[in-house]
């Protein structure tokens, strides 16, 4: 479980401090229209993990919807209008770029940064990241080895996505990947 998790680790894992659960909240009123404790049975507001564009939670769905565990990632508030702000820089460099060098010309970086802009809206879209995770679980199906989990499409959107939880082991603990 999640408290299982952070006794065994003694820390959240991922790559950037998790942003104040008292957000994660408000994102999780603001995804569903009501209040977590409506949504979920349980919710921990503490993360398991934690990232640049969002962080995960754990939290238990009520009795009447199967009262299953569930993992809950949510973009950070306020992530999509840093990274629009970024990229009107990288625009606005990339086309002085392309307007005073004829050898940058070449490179088309207004078209580079196009790509990276597109990119970082599917990026930012946890209903394609959903998208992805149900087509690779199909496409994995027959794979004893390989799991993912269920995406649970009436409680994900695009800020908040949310699948069923699994026990694994992470990658970085060779020694019990090694012992399965």
């Amino acid at each position: 479980d999640a408290d299982g998790h952070r006794r065994r680790t003694g820390q959240i894992a991922g790559s950037r401090p998790p942003f104040d659960s008292a957000l994660a909240l408000a994102e999780i009123e603001k995804a569903y229209g009501r209040p977590a404790s409506e949504v979920f049975a349980e919710f921990d507001a503490t993360p398991i993990a934690s990232a640049s564009i969002a962080q995960v939670h754990f939290a238990k769905l009520h009795a009447a919807d199967g009262g299953h565990e569930v993992a809950v990632k949510i973009l950070r508030p306020g992530v999509e209008k840093r990274f629009a702000d970024d990229l009107s820089s990288f625009f606005f460099a990339a086309r002085m770029m392309e307007r005073f060098s004829r050898e940058a010309r070449r490179l088309r970086p207004v078209a580079a940064v196009e790509m990276l802009d597109h990119s970082m809206k599917l990026e930012l879209d946890l209903r394609m990241e959903a998208s992805a995770i149900s087509e690779m679980a199909k496409t994995t199906a027959d794979d004893p080895n390989f799991r993912l989990p269920a995406v649970n499409w009436p409680l994900t959107g695009r800020q908040v996505l949310t699948t069923e939880w699994i026990e694994g082991t992470p990658i970085s603990d060779i020694a019990t990947l090694r012992a399965k």
